[in-house]
């Protein structure tokens, strides 16, 4: 019983211990593991890619100075890679910028394989897919629109996409890319031209007379009032200025004195900057310069020497004095090698020279003669002009208010030229000569001569005294180009007031010397005065007085009476002379004096005798050997002279025609009696108006003079 009791027992605690174990677990886990192989398995990734290449545009030139007309081409191509899968691909425009009206202007015709994609504006540029390779070619154009100064800035774009599975566009899926040609287009209009920058002594100082020339590619004026001009440091806005004409030129400079340094033709724009400088000044080392329109687009720019700003290496140092040129005017391909080195002509004047001082007559023919020579090319290619210029306002030098007068423009330099002096000018005048290489007519040198004396030669008042007045009232060569101001510092010689011009038949000169002792006296008394002839109106005399050196004349005014108007005939005196006394010494006998110019201050007996009245000449006694004396009587009435106070007496004195015949005139004068001019007597220590006797003009009476 107690083991079957220990059996159950036994049992039931197995069964329990089980039964709680087994209770106990939730969940059993079970690994299991395998591996197996395969070979010859390749797993790769697509790709679509391709490169463009674009050439320049035909026409460089012609792409940044487009005008009407024109028309620029460029060729693009494609160039797929190698693992590059199929593509199909289409091009249009896109990324502009710029002056909006000339971008919508711009026409293009598209072509590949010389098959027409598109033809219209480039604005609309768009064209239908391909898969054609690989030459594009694109042609510009704007018509027959003008547009100056204008500029564009776009991209040709070229958009692809793999052909498999046949996506629509490149947008849909599947591989695809996209490349970009950018474009700048520009039209004609101003450009640099030429760099003055390394100042030569003889043309001024560094800074104040540097200058720079822009050229007008185009056909009609542009103005540039308000546009600036920059150095590397600094810009200065361009005042009020004239248009620059078409194909013209403007000069820009920092002062004014400039324009005496060069001959600056009438059509060229003069431009002085308000800073007196441009930007800090021209570097003569390196610099650059910007031309800016007033938004501020820059329309041309370039440098020189060490700055690189625009291209490296810079256009070409030039030597001090010369010029740095875009040559042939205006052209410009954005490159260094636009601009080269020129140097201004050697100029010299034989006759009339620089220093001498001359006598021309009206209707006289002299040769003026020349050197000049061309450092960039054959002497032949010079243009020479030759000017003559007025001493209009009477101060014995160029300056403010003189005329210049062509003579000859772009004549043969072949060393001479042979001019005829006109009438109806009675003064100084100058001869001006240019030279003119033939790249630009700011590449010139000028040389101007002395003095030269024009006085109304007394042969043709002999001929035609009315021929005389007729020239003065209207004489053969008015108007001409007013002398401005600053432009005659290279006058080569002043005139001072102490000169007295004379002349060898050689063509040689003298100056008068130092002046003359004090005279203590001169009395001048009353004559008598020629009557105009019937039915003639009298003769206002208005003096002018010649620059020292050279007589006054008396340019004759016609007065009419309320029935008649008009110039009337008249044979009064033309001329008069203000004789101002001055020392003279070694005034030799075969010298021409060519003034009458003689100052009346405290005048004395020893030095000039008295004019003795109403001298008794007889015209039988005068013969060729003592070379009569002949004028026409003028007398005024006028009290004793004041210190220091001009008289002036009626004469007409100018350069014999045989200086040797001088008469020798010696009167007898007494202190109370009037005196006639007729006999006036200059004695050889004063022989400052010495009378030829063809520089008389004749009278009615025929007078000789009373000997002692």
């Amino acid at each position: 019983m107690q083991k079957s009791f220990l059996k159950i027992l036994t049992l039931v605690l197995v069964i329990g211990l089980n039964w709680g174990g087994v209770s106990a677990v939730g969940y059993t886990l079970g690994m299991f593991n395998d591996t197996e192989y395969t070979s010859e398995n390749t797993f790769t990734a697509g790709t679509l890619d391709f490169t463009l290449k674009a050439d320049k545009f035909d026409f460089k030139k012609t792409s940044i100075n487009l005008k009407p007309g024109d028309i620029i081409q460029k060729n693009i191509n494609i160039i797929p890679k190698k693992e590059s899968n199929p593509f199909k691909y289409y091009t249009e425009s896109s990324g502009f910028k710029g002056d909006k009206e000339f971008c919508n202007s711009l026409k293009v015709d598209a072509k590949v394989l010389d098959s027409e994609m598109y033809s219209g504006a480039l604005k609309e540029l768009l064209t239908e897919a391909t898969t054609t390779l690989p030459s594009w070619s694109f042609e510009f154009g704007m018509g027959d629109k003008e547009f100056q100064n204008k500029e564009c800035k776009f991209d040709i774009v070229y958009n692809s996409w793999q052909t498999r599975h046949d996506y629509p566009t490149y947008k849909d899926g599947g591989f695809s890319d996209t490349e970009k040609v950018s474009n700048t287009i520009s039209s004609w209009g101003l450009r640099l031209n030429k760099v003055y920058y390394d100042v030569a002594p003889d043309r001024g100082e560094e800074k104040d007379n540097e200058w720079v020339e822009i050229f007008n590619q185009t056909n009609v004026p542009l103005d540039i009032s308000g546009w600036k001009i920059c150095d590397d440091t600094s810009c200065n806005k361009i005042p009020t200025a004239d248009p620059i004409p078409a194909m013209g030129y403007g000069v820009i400079t920092a002062t004014s004195t400039t324009w005496g340094y060069w001959f600056v033709p009438s059509e060229v724009v003069k431009i002085v900057l308000s800073d007196n400088e441009i930007g800090n000044g021209l570097g003569n080392d390196g610099d650059k310069l910007y031309l800016k329109r007033p938004d501020g687009v820059v329309v041309d720019k370039m440098n020189w020497q060490s700055n690189t700003h625009v291209w490296s290496p810079g256009a070409v140092d030039v030597a001090e004095g010369n010029l740095l040129a875009r040559t042939p005017n205006g052209y410009d391909t954005n490159q260094a090698s636009d601009w080269v080195e020129l140097t201004p002509p050697d100029v010299d004047l034989i006759y009339p020279d620089e220093d001498g001082s001359y006598t021309w007559y009206w209707t006289k023919s002299y040769e003026i003669k020349w050197t000049a020579s061309n450092p960039n090319g054959d002497d032949a290619d010079l243009a020479i002009d030759l000017y003559y210029i007025k001493d209009v306002n009477g101060d014995s030098e160029i300056s403010d208010d003189d005329t210049r007068h062509e003579i000859a423009k772009s004549t043969t330099n072949d060393g001479s030229y042979l001019w005829t002096v006109p009438k109806g000018f009675v003064g100084y005048i100058w001869i001006e000569l240019v030279a003119t290489g033939p790249e630009n007519p700011m590449l010139n040198s000028k040389t101007i001569s002395g003095d030269i004396w024009d006085p109304i030669p007394v042969f043709l008042w002999e001929e035609d005294p009315q021929a005389i007045i007729d020239a003065l009232i209207n004489p053969e060569e008015s108007g001409g180009e007013t002398i401005v101001e600053n432009e005659t510092i290279l006058t080569t010689t002043e005139i001072e007031s102490s000169d007295i011009n004379t002349e060898t038949d050689e063509n040689e000169t003298t100056e008068s010397n130092e002046e003359s002792e004090d005279l203590e006296e001169n009395e001048v008394s009353e004559g008598e005065e020629n009557e105009a002839t019937e039915g003639e109106q009298p003769v206002v005399a208005t003096t002018t007085t010649a620059p020292s050196g050279g007589s006054s004349y008396v340019a004759p005014t016609q007065e009419t009476s309320d029935e008649e108007e008009g110039t009337e005939q008249v044979e009064e005196e033309v001329n008069s002379c203000i004789i101002e006394t001055e020392e003279t010494e070694n005034i030799d006998d075969d010298k021409e004096v060519n003034s009458c110019i003689v100052d009346v201050e405290d005048n004395t007996e020893e030095e000039v005798r008295e004019i003795e009245e109403d001298s008794e000449l007889d015209s039988e006694e005068t013969t060729a050997d003592t070379q009569d004396v002949e004028m026409e009587e003028d007398i005024t009435e006028t009290d004793e002279p004041e210190e220091g106070e001009v008289t002036d007496i009626p004469l007409i004195l100018e350069p014999a025609i045989e200086p040797d015949a001088e008469p020798e005139i010696e009167e007898e004068t007494t202190e109370d009696e009037p005196q006639d001019i007729a006999s006036n007597t200059i004695e050889e220590d004063v022989p400052v108006a010495s009378i030829p006797e063809e520089s008389i003009i004749p009278t009615d009476e025929e007078e000789t003079p009373t000997e002692e």
